[in-house]
């Protein structure tokens, strides 16, 4: 029996996502490196805590490796971290299964962290860019909608502005530089993404009762995961709240409120058992130590860190720059869209909130405190593709790959040598090139293991783009 084209489309879209998501976890497991496992070992020393002794507060490991260091402080005798407790929670499921198989951070401390992290972040991350695409090819899709079928309408590749606006995120960002830890701003971001997907999916017509359910739960639950697992993106999470409530899919109430309910569980039972109140975040039981973190108005701060992040932009993830020109040329259809206006208002708020407190996070790689806003900024790549002429759009493109691979090439420098940079202030991408020169060396636990099947998926990947451009082509 003959199938029908559509459907080999719809086998060939699967793939080209699949392969997308495999491409991009191989990429950030390959990249995880003794640096970053070694320098953020206090994501890891929550972990081991949680699944070996049975506890939420940090002392008690016999391993020298597992003692406490940076972010803690002590509360009724014990020391804690001054993080959310989901990055913890979401490698303690991770090694509890590796810990049955006879894995412990005492005798393979580089392997198991590794493990760990693979499982987590690099997952959650690499899912997210997926969640990314899908948004990315849908606001494509508006296009062939909007604009007159005969202008134009096979000039490049199809799939180049979704796939540059997901690359441009998943590789040539701060995400990429933090792949390989199991921090707690890179999980919240691929939750926060997922989130953001599911609720721009019910807001499209032709969605089943059965998939708006799992849809508006998936959202939900995500929403609360983002919360347990770092404050940062909070107000972007009530934001987000706010758009699923604007869609008035009363009936799905329910399911997004109780899976978020269930996405936040975790947090409030981390919060009773350690500080005695469900709603006791552990910055504020450290706020001695950590009211750095808190918002406040000062114009003098302000300024500062309009030109410390303007500057960190241009200097770590200029890809991100471009997204933001971007947006100016979406036609006024989408422009007036929720979902539009929604991607500017995330945005906006986590500014708001980050360059209004004091900290700017001491050490790290880029411009860290912006990450949960660059994957809805490299968005704004695809509205370039909204550009009147070919020879504007081709002058577009050359201006994302260039800017994309000066933004690749820095975190990848910052993903396979490191994401600590101290002393604060310094150039950690120059700090890494001389360190290069200077024959510094690393390991990295899962390289053997990944590069290879990395390789056979980059190459059906491309394979398969092109497949679909040249079905593209072959329309009439």
């Amino acid at each position: 029996m003959k199938i029908p084209s559509t459907t080999f489309e719809q086998l060939s879209s699967a793939r080209l996502r699949v392969l997308l998501f495999l491409v991009l976890w191989f990429a950030y497991g390959a990249a995880i490196n003794s640096s970053n496992l070694l320098e953020f070992d206090l994501q890891q020393i929550g972990v081991e805590a949680m699944v070996e002794r049975g506890h939420f507060y940090l002392e008690g490991s016999p391993s020298p490796q597992m003692q406490t260091k940076g972010d803690v402080f002590e509360y009724r005798g014990h020391k804690y971290a001054a993080k959310q407790p989901g990055q913890f929670m979401a490698g303690a499921l991770v090694y509890f299964l590796l810990h049955k198989l006879g894995l412990n951070y005492v005798n393979h401390y580089l392997l198991t962290a590794a493990l760990v992290t693979f499982f987590t972040t690099s997952l959650v991350l690499a899912a997210s860019g997926v969640a990314l695409f899908e948004i990315a090819c849908a606001l494509n899709a508006a296009r062939r909608q909007l604009l007159h079928p005969t202008r134009d309408a096979r000039a490049g590749t199809p799939l180049f502005w979704p796939l540059a606006a997901t690359l441009s995120y998943a590789l040539a960002t701060t995400a990429f530089a933090y792949s390989g830890i199991a921090h707690h701003d890179a999980l919240a971001t691929g939750y926060l993404v997922i989130a953001f997907y599911f609720i721009f999916q019910l807001s499209r017509e032709n969605v089943t009762k059965r998939a708006s359910w799992l849809q508006a739960a998936g959202a939900g639950l995500f929403l609360g995961l983002t919360i347990t697992t770092s404050m940062l993106p909070f107000f972007m999470v009530i934001l987000c709240v706010l758009y699923f409530l604007w869609l008035r899919r009363f009936k799905l109430l329910p399911a997004f409120f109780v899976a978020m309910l269930v996405g936040l569980l975790p947090l409030f039972i981390y919060d009773a058992v350690s500080f005695g109140n469900p709603f006791l975040l552990p910055n504020v039981a450290g706020a001695a130590m950590f009211a750095d973190t808190f918002f406040h108005f000062d114009p003098k701060n302000l300024g500062d860190k309009l030109v410390s992040y303007a500057s960190a932009v241009a200097a770590y993830v200029p890809v991100i720059a471009v997204g933001l020109f971007g947006f100016s040329y979406y036609p006024r259809e989408i422009k007036r869209a929720p979902a539009f206006l929604m991607v500017l208002a995330l945005m906006i708020a986590l500014a708001a909130y980050v360059f209004n407190i004091s900290s700017d996070g001491d050490c790290q790689f880029g411009p860290r405190y912006l990450l949960p806003a660059m994957p809805f900024a490299c968005l704004g790549i695809a509205g370039y593709s909204y550009l009147s002429t070919a020879s504007e759009r081709r002058l577009a493109a050359l201006a994302v790959v260039v800017a994309g691979t000066v933004s690749f090439v820095v975190n990848l420098v910052g993903a396979l040598r490191g994401a600590m940079n101290c002393p604060h202030g310094q150039n950690a991408f120059w700090n890494h090139v001389v360190a290069l020169q200077n024959g510094e060396g690393r390991s990295y636990p899962l390289a053997l293991w990944l590069l290879l099947p990395l390789t056979i998926c980059i190459t059906l990947f491309v394979l398969n783009i092109a497949a679909q451009r040249r079905r593209a082509e072959a329309r009439p």
